[in-house]
């Protein structure tokens, strides 16, 4: 009737071993992807360019600011990243 598709462990030890070597590739486009859709939406809020730490003319309060978002944002992409190829245990 049904073919029977079985897991081994073999399977999912080498399953587990390519998302760890995907996982920076993974973390970086996940990463930028953030990055550019946090910048469109302070574009889009505030109707001007996320600030630059290397603007004169960008008041250090909001440099910082947007520092502090951006890497909040791209930290939560990694965490997210590194649970994704984490193994999986039984009964955990």
């Amino acid at each position: 009737m049904g073919t029977d598709v079985t897991t081994t462990d073999d399977d999912l030890i080498e399953a587990s071993k390519l998302l760890k070597m995907a996982a920076p590739l993974l973390t970086i486009t996940a990463a930028w992807a953030v990055r550019k859709g946090l910048e469109k939406a302070y574009t889009t809020t505030t109707g001007g360019a996320p600030p630059r730490a290397n603007d004169p003319d960008a008041s250090m309060r909001r440099v910082i600011l947007w520092a502090v978002a951006t890497a909040a944002a791209v930290a939560v992409v990694n965490v997210a990243v590194d649970r994704l190829v984490a193994p999986r245990h039984a009964g955990a």
